[in-house]
């Protein structure tokens, strides 16, 4: 009876050691498995990302970069001979209004009968439509002379528009912390910095306002003359000896009234000086002899 009884404790060991291998094996294999399954799943995953990439890739190549819009500074001077200075002006002036200019200053003269013989004229007209101005106001007579000139000043627009949007956030700031301010001397520091501030924006502001101006209108200088009559000669500069006496003078001249000025200014001060150290000076000297005296 003893020994059925430890055959049977013996089976029964052996049956559980026997399912508990098999539970281990069917852990292990499920825990193969599942690796494998993620191995696949990672291998066949990538393949989406890159078609999206190679898709961006293929956008961006068919959009191109963006255009930037240059801003070019134009300036000119034209010279235009004919037999009537008065008429031509008149047509200068009718040629750049339809063009949607003005004439920004004028210096016109004429002979002694009231005849005009010459004019200067400094024109403002639309950049786009400079060398339209150039052309029509090269058929009202002939032309004796043409010079233009072109600057980008592309580069200085967009980092003032930079500079302007990084002071009105700067500024923005400011007036935050205008807010939290509560002491006395915290206020005073930040009204002080926020003024500092606006001036320097509103500087930025007037440089990008000119910049505009130069941007959209161009300049051109326009001279008329008459036919056959030589533009009036410069005034000559006197040389040798005479001249050099003549500038000397001036130059003796200049300094010793800059001396006279320098002095008139400090006489006040020396009479009050004198004033105050004449007295010091004499009881300083009394008081040295009142000892030898005694």
């Amino acid at each position: 009876m003893g020994r059925i009884k430890l055959v049977a404790v013996v089976v029964g060991v052996l049956v559980l050691a026997g399912c508990g291998g098999a539970s281990n094996d069917e852990h292990a294999s499920s825990g193969a498995a599942a690796p494998a399954k993620q191995d696949s799943g990672a291998v066949g995953k990538p393949q989406a990302p890159a078609q999206g990439k190679s898709a961006a890739q293929g956008k961006s190549a068919g959009q191109g970069d963006p255009t930037i819009t240059r801003a070019i500074i134009k300036t000119g001077s034209l010279t235009v001979e004919g037999d009537d200075v008065s008429a031509m002006r008149q047509k200068a002036v009718t040629a750049i209004a339809g063009l949607d200019g003005q004439v920004a200053s004028e210096d016109t003269a004429g002979d002694q009968d009231g005849n005009i013989t010459r004019s200067n004229l400094v024109l403002k007209v639309p950049t786009k439509s400079f060398e339209t101005a150039i052309q029509q106001l090269s058929d009202i007579g002939k032309r004796l002379q043409i010079h233009q000139e072109s600057q980008d000043v592309t580069e200085q627009v967009v980092d003032v528009a930079s500079r302007i949007e990084s002071q009105r956030a700067s500024l923005d700031r400011m007036r935050a912390l205008m807010t939290k301010a509560n002491t006395i001397g915290d206020i005073v520091s930040v009204e002080s910095e926020l003024t500092r501030r606006e001036s320097d924006l509103e500087a930025l502001l007037a440089k990008q306002k000119n910049l505009s101006l130069q941007t959209d209108l161009a300049t051109l200088t326009l001279t008329l003359t008459e036919k056959g009559k030589p533009a009036p000669p410069e005034p000559k500069k006197d040389t040798g000896f005479v001249a050099g006496l003549k500038g000397g003078w001036h130059a003796f001249a200049a300094v010793f009234s800059a001396l006279a000025t320098a002095a008139g200014a400090l006489l006040p001060f020396l009479i009050l000086l004198a004033i105050i150290a004449v007295p010091l000076w004499r009881f300083r000297h009394k008081l040295r002899k009142q000892p030898a005296s005694q």
